[in-house]
């Protein structure tokens, strides 16, 4: 461990030990009836050394460092990245398609006399430059003498058609740089620029995020989008962006413009695109021409028919095996005119023709379909006849049973599901190839994970309320139990209000409260408290929604206030409904008071806050999985929690004081709408004072590693989160409690004989303990994205279109059959043409035949407020 972990370790000891101490003294001062404010007074000094070990604690460990060394420490991760999809993408098996390139048009790329002076401008003339474009042309591994010594300026373009393999020649570039790079220099790092949405975000941003996102040991979302940023501001990282044409066609002049603007000459890149698009930018219809400044520019070529012919054989096993003679009449036909010899000339076509008709090792190739029907021109007219072909033989073809990985899928459930995914893709997210498991949730109807977590929070405060009266009960000596736990109601709405917003927060109280009723009618056979339990489920729900949405970080970002008539209403309803509670214990003139106070000052809350909460809970974004955790203190969740808990207490305070001059009833104290303030503002502060943690910089990020460190993580900030909400609120009655020598709840409704219950400090902290329960999961829910994957993944399971085992799909898709690519943290399908071919409504006949009827479709389009990748014209 370095000096910076040795120190936080000291830190948190030193913390911990502080914070234990000072609770003991205050525990042995009320043991011993000692002067509180003397002890106190005596803790003070010890203030100062406590907060230095929470600053201690809460330093970034990469605060500081040389980031010449983060770059050494990222320069493998990179490589083993890359190996390892290479490995999968089987790129070099059986060895590496001899992919060769010219010189591209004189248009796509600057004059060579004006690269020279661009480079002269930074570095004396090498020996290495080449003369003219002329001299570029090459094969293979040759890119990296290209890149590195040819090209003056070192900025590139590869340009080629679809599936003329430019990808490809990108990762062994790639790892090749990473081979010659010297300690301290640049990493090469891939980008995939269908991510990117140049309206919306710059390059240097989204940069800085994909390397977060990819390599979550650079810090957690916000150190780590530093770090990120450092190191491209201080080029130590060299940027190939693959994929130009992938993005939407209206923005990619304007891409293009903030590439240059972003890595101006001097900068070395590579950047990828499809001959065609790329052109139109150069020529757009409308608009000022932009091209990639200071670039040369290269034009990956067909395949040449003795390299298709010897790459088919040798793939089958070698010149003279059966397998390989079945490849005979096509290999006749290359260099004709003929559909097969036109469509096998680039990279992607060999590899769909390989894996469709070339056995594995142990299959018969008398099992599998002849390639010689592909000669047939009746059947395949043209080109696209063949390639479309392919494309539908390929998934069942890669699903085809293994002799060393059985699959737990059959290849039409196999199809169906990635039919599915792709439409996800080009439909709900816009045509972004990106498959994130964070991102599946936007499949999920609207307002469904609203629903279900709003459920689930007012069962688990129902659970925990109950739990914790029982346990009251039992230190008290009394039977009934059963009734006495804190509210659901209340705490169930706080916490879906933090989890989700407004809708959340309504579910959540109003099963909270249902529940908490039923328990009441179950355990006292009055039938009238489901309906009180229930109303205050709603008001409360409504309440905490409020307060759970603006409080969140999300609230940094948004419009103006507006008065919001829906919500006006909403509130006004929500806070009437607390009438049936008033007229059930009270009724005549207080129940009727109660409620109209109650549903003014809900309907006030609504018009003034409920717009700008309801706009924060519907663009909040898609949750980052967490690698990590550190504590940093919100004072803008805390303030709103504070104001929050206090429009409660004082509302409830002032009706309770109304009926108790109305109709001679228990009034609520002071003293406690105090403490339910203050214990709201720092429950809400805690659920929302998270940050990430830096992870180790060993290696890169894949989704099941994202995924499993997300689930953790959940169970930790539950953990971690409800035992600061429950301190929190503990410390706001404790101090009620040292303050009035003492509490009791229960108000007549305790016990079965009428009695209210004297609280202990056993009492107090188990009641803090189940508001912490509750409140910990919510805030889990809010920063956690495995959670709303998991809802999505049972709900398109139960629909049956997707497999439960999500997660394992995709690995089996990614790693055993090939039909996936991996980019850093998330899946792509293996080429965006396969992508678009299974998202397409239509299918070939002959493919359709074969196969069940239409599949329904993914889900009803709609439009996302959230950011995403934007969508496609």
């Amino acid at each position: 461990m370095g000096t910076g972990g040795r120190t936080r370790r000291v830190g948190a000891v030193y913390l911990a030990l502080s914070v234990g101490g000072m609770i003991g003294a205050v525990c042995l001062a009320v043991r011993f009836d000692l002067r509180i404010a003397e002890t106190l007074a005596a803790l003070l000094p010890s203030v100062g050394g406590m907060y230095l070990s929470w600053a201690t604690l809460r330093a970034d460990p990469h605060e500081g460092e040389d980031l010449a060394r983060v770059a050494d420490r990222l320069a493998p991760a990179v490589r083993q990245q890359w190996e390892s999809e290479a490995r999968v993408r089987r790129l070099n098996d059986p060895y590496p398609l001899p992919v060769s390139w010219r010189a591209a048009e004189a248009r796509f790329g600057e004059s060579w006399s004006l690269l020279r002076e661009l480079a002269q401008d930074r570095t004396a003339p090498r020996a290495g430059w080449a003369t003219g474009p002329e001299e570029l042309s090459g094969a293979g591994g040759e890119i990296t003498e290209v890149f590195l010594e040819r090209v003056p300026t070192r900025r590139l373009v590869i340009l080629g058609g679809p599936g003329t393999g430019k990808s490809m020649l990108l990762i062994r570039l790639l790892l090749a740089l990473t081979d010659v790079r010297t300690q301290g220099g640049p990493v090469p790092v891939l980008f995939s620029l269908a991510s990117w949405n140049p309206e919306e975000q710059t390059l240097e941003s989204w940069m800085a995020e994909q390397l977060q996102r990819d390599y979550s040991g650079l810090g957690s979302p916000e150190t780590g989008h530093a770090v990120g940023a450092a190191l491209l501001e201080r080029r130590l990282i060299l940027p190939l962006l693959d994929g130009f044409d992938e993005i939407p066609e209206p923005f990619r002049a304007r891409a293009l413009d903030a590439v240059n603007a972003a890595l101006p000459p001097g900068r070395p890149l590579v950047l990828t695109s499809r001959l065609q698009e790329y052109g139109d930018t150069l020529a757009p219809a409308h608009g000022v021409p932009v091209k990639l400044n200071g670039a040369a520019a290269v034009e990956l070529r067909p395949l040449a028919a003795p390299d298709i012919a010897a790459y088919l054989r040798r793939d089958a096993g070698g010149q003279d095996t059966a397998a390989a003679a079945r490849w005979d009449p096509v290999i006749r036909l290359l260099g004709t005119d003929a559909p097969v010899a036109r469509a096998f000339t680039t990279p992607l076509m060999l590899f769909l023709a390989r894996t469709v008709y070339n056995p594995r090792p142990g299959e018969q190739e008398t099992a599998l379909p002849t390639p010689a029907h592909l000669c047939d021109e009746a059947r395949f007219p043209d080109t696209a006849a063949v390639r479309a072909h392919l494309f539908d033989a390929y998934v069942p073809a890669a699903y085809r049973p293994h002799p060393r990985y059985p699959c737990r899928w059959s290849a039409e459930q196999a199809e169906h599901a990635l039919r599915r995914l792709a439409r996800h893709l080009q439909h709900t997210l816009g045509g972004t190839t990106d498959l994130a498991w964070w991102q599946v949730r936007r499949a999920l109807p609207p307002r469904f994970a609203q629903v279900v977590t709003g459920a689930v929070l007012g069962v688990v405060a129902w659970a925990a309320a109950t739990g914790a009266g029982r346990l009251t009960a039992l230190f008290a000596g009394l039977d009934s139990g059963w009734l006495t736990g804190p509210p659901a109601a209340i705490v169930a709405g706080l916490a879906g209000g933090i989890a989700g917003g407004i809708g959340c927060g309504l579910v959540a109280g109003l099963t909270g409260g249902a529940a908490e009723g039923l328990t009441h009618v179950l355990a006292t056979g009055q039938p009238q408290w489901p309906a009180a339990t229930m109303a205050n489920g709603l008001a409360y729900g409504f309440v905490g929604g409020i307060v759970g949405a603006l409080s969140s970080r999300g609230s940094r970002t948004g419009h103006g206030w507006t008065w919001d008539h829906r919500m006006c209403a909403v509130g006004f309803l929500t806070g009437g409904t607390l009438f049936f509670s008033y007229r059930l214990n009270h009724g005549g003139t207080a129940a009727a008071v109660g409620a109209l106070s109650a549903a003014m000052v809900y309907a006030l809350a609504g018009g003034v806050f409920g717009s700008r909460a309801g706009r924060l809970s519907a663009r909040r974004p898609d949750a980052i999985p967490t690698v990590r955790t550190r504590w940093a203190w919100d004072w803008r969740g805390f303030s709103t929690g504070l104001a929050g808990g206090c429009a409660v207490g004082v509302t409830h305070w002032a009706v309770t004081e109304l009926q108790s001059f109305l109709a001679d009833t228990a009034s609520y104290p002071v003293s406690t709408m105090l403490t339910f303030s203050c214990a709201f503002g720092l429950a809400v502060g805690v659920a929302h004072g998270l940050s990430g943690k830096p992870a180790d910089l060993t290696a890169p990020t894949g989704p099941v590693t994202l995924l499993e460190q997300d689930r953790r993580i959940f169970a930790r900030l539950w953990l971690a989160v409800g035992l600061a909400v429950a301190a929190a609120f503990t410390l706001g009655y404790g101090i009620e409690y040292v303050a009035q020598g003492g509490l009791s709840y229960g108000l007549g409704r305790g016990t079965t004989d009428g009695r209210a219950i004297p609280m202990t400090p056993a009492h107090i902290l188990v009641r803090g303990l189940a508001y912490g329960l509750t409140v910990g999961l919510a805030a889990a829910l809010s920063q956690n994205a495995w959670w709303y994957y998991t809802l999505a993944r049972h709900h398109l399971a139960t629909r049956r279109r997707l497999p439960r085992d999500l997660t394992a799909f995709l690995t089996d898709a990614h790693e055993r059959r090939g039909v996936l690519r991996r980019t850093g943290a998330v899946h792509q399908f293996r080429h965006l043409d396969l992508q678009q071919h299974l998202a397409a409504p239509e299918r070939s006949q002959e493919s359709a035949a074969a196969r069940p009827g239409p599949l329904r479709p993914w889900i009803p389009r709609r439009r996302h407020t959230d950011r995403g990748p934007m969508t496609r014209a």
